[in-house]
Parts: C-alpha cells; structure tokens; sequence
C-alpha cells in the first residue's frame, strides 16, 4: 500500500479511541465502553452512513486486511495478559471463604440462567452451528463472565484494590473467569470445531511452546525477553487454531503457565509495557473490526431478548455474588461494593461473543442483544459502586471511608484518589 491510507486510517483510529478514552475516565467510566463505541461509529452504524465516500477511503478493502492483522495480534496478546493475571494469587487466608463463595455464585447462577434460556429460546436465536447444548454452554458462559482487565482498572481508579471488596472480586474473578473460558471451549467443542485430523499439527506446537517455557525469559531485574515470550504465545495460539479451537484459548493458557512459572517476570516492566501498547494501539484495531461488522443501523434488534437478557445478567451477578460475600461474612460496605463489581463484563464478553458468532454459535439478534448486555453492565459498574457506598453509608447511619469499613471521611471519587496518587 503505497498511498499511506493504512496510516491515515490508523492514526484516526487511534486518535478517535484515545479522545473518547479520556472523555470516559472524565465520566467516570471505564474506557472500553468509550473505546468501543468508536470503533462501533467508524463503521457503517455512522461513519459509513453519513459519509460513506470518507468510510470507504479510510476502511476500505485495500486498508481493512492490515488493520485487521493488528488486531488479531492484539487479542492474542490480550488474552496472554488475562491468562497472566489468572495465574496471580487467589487472595489471603482471610479472604478464601469469601472467594470461593463468590466465584461458586459469579459462575453457577449466571451459566444456569444462560443454559436456561437458551433452552426456552429453542434455537430461535442459534448460529448454523449451533447444537441444543452448544447453546447452553455459549450463553452460560457469556452471562457469567466479569471482565477481569477491567474490573482492575475500575479498583484502581476507585481506590479500592486493597480493600476486602477489591481483593475478594479480583480473585473470584480470575477464578469466574478461567471457569467461563472452559464453558465456551466445550460450547466449540460440542459445536464441533475440535476434529482428530487437527491434533498432529496442535501437539507439535504444544511442544515448542514448552520448549519456550523451558528458556527463562529473563530475571526479575531485567524484565521480560520480549521476542522468546511474544514468539511462545503466537506457537500456543496458532497450536489451538491447529487443533480446531480459537487461536485465544492457546495465547490465554500460554499465558496462565508463563505467570506461574515466572511471576516475577510477568509483572516486570517489559510485559506492562506490552500491555500498554496491546491495549493502546492494537486492541482498538479489534473495536474497529467489530463496528465494521456491526451495522447498528440494520441491525435485527430483539427488543424483547433483550429485556429478557439484561435483568438476568445484572442479577445473577450483582444480587448472587452480594448474597454469597454476606454469607462468607464479609461486612455490609464490602459484600455490597463485590456486587456491584463482579457485574463489569468489559471486553472479555465482547471477545467472547465475537469468538460464538465467528464459530456460527448465535446469529446476529444475539450478538447485538450481548454486545448491549457488555456495555451497559459495563456502564453501570462505577455508578453501582457509589451507589452501594451511599446504601452502606445510609443503612450505616453516617458516611463512612471510602478505605475501609469504619467512620471517617465521606467516600472519595474515582477523581480524587487519582489525583491523590
């Protein structure tokens, strides 16, 4: 390409993310949200309506390819980041009651009120592949998934990571999580993507993945050995495309297996900083793919899947997992702060229903129903969290800090402790 349109394109892309990323975090809401309606707006849903002489020179045929192989790569490094963090500690002596009692509710309610609905639709909404049971398995796993890259960003910005309510949901949801990515690899398997004549090819790269895992990527002074580590997740990820199954689940157990047999590398520098540019630059490729394969505008919406799908998704998660940190004693302030957090889906559901309509699981109706479900449990994450605070601070008779669980200041913004740091 020798016009330069591919950098044009990018530099628009980027610009456009970053600028609704900031106006986002002004809002007080995660980025994605804000990240992926850019890519949805530079689509055919607006760009394309409104202008589409513009929309065919920046995202035409000749430039979507290129843009299209920048997000392929990061997803998989997205998914290497997420396997990283589901290696990390499952939380302290303290917490584990609570964490498994969350991670048994955020997994169970919210997958048997997928498979429960995906019966009662009766294939009404089913991909060409889709089987009774892949369905179930599909939509157990989307309803149950918590977004866990975002819901640390959301503790961050909140100030909230060292608290009982922060510990208890970033573990529960790395274990919520690993659980739901095995839901959607049986829900490929009973779709059958896995066939025998994929395995050959799968258990060779399964072997040099090993023989990377082999090499020490580095010590924890000098960081990562980016070329060995970013090489191990494209064999792990080519080896699962290999063997029938999305080339994600490799890059996110290849990624689970580094963090645990180099935690100090997997948090070194290096690899933040390659989560740094995964999701900066590469990620918002994938937003742009998704808008151009989702035109809101003709889009067959499903208002009464959705209406049915929203209200089980937002109280399974935040009425279950509340109900389960209460019973695991956690106090009122924190076990209502877990409820509203485990209910953040985040781009790990918009991947994850992108893999199921891809893999011929859903038609369209769905994919758009649970792209809505994504953003607005999403959206409403922050909003729920102060207003859990302020439940709290009323039942509580008096505002209460924002750190803790006994009197003191009123509870601080996302804002304020931000600037604090």
């Amino acid at each position: 390409m020798t016009d330069g349109r591919f950098l044009l394109a990018l530099a628009c892309l980027l610009l456009l993310t970053r600028t609704a990323g900031l106006l986002a975090r002004r809002a007080g809401q995660p980025p994605t949200v804000a990240e992926l309606g850019a890519g949805l707006l530079l689509g055919p849903s607006l760009l394309g309506a409104v202008a589409p002489g513009v929309h065919r020179f920046l995202f035409g045929p000749e430039v979507l390819p290129a843009l299209g192989a920048l997000a392929e790569l990061g997803l998989v490094l997205y998914a290497f980041g997420i396997g990283r963090h589901l290696a990390g500690p499952a939380g302290s002596d303290r917490t584990a009651p609570a964490v498994t009692a969350v991670s048994a509710a955020s997994v169970l309610l919210p997958a048997a009120a997928g498979a429960v609905l995906a019966l009662a639709l009766d294939g009404a909404h089913a991909g060409p592949r889709a089987t009774p049971v892949a369905s179930a398995l599909f939509l157990g796993c989307a309803l149950s998934i918590t977004a866990l890259p975002v819901l640390a960003r959301i503790l961050d910005d909140e100030g909230l990571t060292a608290t009982p309510a922060g510990r208890v949901s970033l573990a529960a949801a790395a274990v919520g999580d690993a659980v739901a990515w095995c839901l959607l690899t049986a829900a490929l398997f009973a779709a059958g993507s896995l066939g025998t004549r994929h395995l050959l090819p799968a258990a060779a790269g399964l072997v040099a993945v090993a023989v990377l895992l082999r090499t020490r990527p580095g010590t924890a002074s000098r960081g990562a050995d980016l070329p060995l580590t970013v090489a191990g997740c494209a064999l792990a990820a080519a080896a699962s495309s290999s063997a029938g199954l999305h080339q994600l689940l490799g890059a996110l157990l290849f990624g689970h297996l580094f963090g645990r047999r180099y935690p100090a590398a997997a948090g070194g520098p290096a690899l933040k900083g390659l989560d740094t540019v995964t999701t900066a630059i590469l990620l918002p490729c994938f937003f742009l793919g998704f808008g151009q394969r989702l035109d809101l505008g003709s889009a067959p919406w499903d208002a009464t899947l959705l209406a049915v799908l929203l209200p089980v998704a937002v109280l399974t998660k935040t009425v279950g997992c509340a109900a389960a940190a209460a019973l695991a004693g956690l106090p009122r302030r924190e076990w209502l702060r877990v409820g509203a957090l485990m209910n953040s889906r985040g781009l790990t559901e918009i991947v994850v229903i992108s893999l199921g309509h891809q893999a011929g699981l859903i038609d369209r109706a769905m994919l758009v129903a649970l792209t809505v479900v994504a953003l607005a449990t999403t959206a409403m994450t922050a909003p729920a969290l102060r207003l859990a605070d302020r439940l709290a601070d009323r039942l509580a008779g008096g505002p209460q800090s924002r750190t803790g669980t006994g009197s003191g200041s009123a509870p601080a913004t996302g804002r304020e402790s931000a600037a604090r740091r």
